[in-house]
């Protein structure tokens, strides 16, 4: 295994949220969002001295996922079905059926999940949620 880079950890996490049927994917926050949709954050780098030194490279990427708020009540629940640890929506059991995401990263799992409410973007609201990931990675 060559050492990761950000890009092909996020690539990784979008294949395999690609794997939910109807979840649109996308590695930016569009102008417009047409839900149900996973946006993969870039990563944040604390300490590029601790992150990427003695050959481990430890991240913890986000997901935000955003669904419709027309109707409280399946939005909310369409926002559970993806946040549930299995089920045909759920992303915890998407991102860990192969956790190193298609030889991608040593491991990564799915360490929590925030949800946020009701969110704008533009005109529109949507149910929203945060996954943080825990990753592992060959480092340089």
């Amino acid at each position: 295994m060559t050492a990761t880079t950000i890009v092909g950890l996020m690539t990784g996490i979008e294949d395999a949220l690609r794997t939910i049927s109807g979840l649109r994917v996308a590695a930016y926050v569009a102008d417009q969002i047409n839900p149900p949709q996973a946006i993969v954050g870039v990563p944040p780098i604390p300490d590029y001295r601790t992150t990427f030194g003695r050959g481990i490279w430890r991240m913890e990427p986000t997901v935000t996922v955003l669904v419709s708020a027309t109707l409280d009540r399946p939005g909310q629940l369409a926002l559970a079905s993806y946040a549930d640890v299995t089920g045909d929506n759920s992303i915890p059991a998407a991102l860990e059926a192969d956790t190193t995401l298609n030889t991608a990263v040593c491991s990564c799992t799915v360490k929590s999940f925030r949800p946020l409410g009701l969110e704008q973007v533009g005109l529109l609201k949507y149910y929203g949620g945060v996954f943080t990931l825990a990753a592992i990675a060959k480092g340089v």
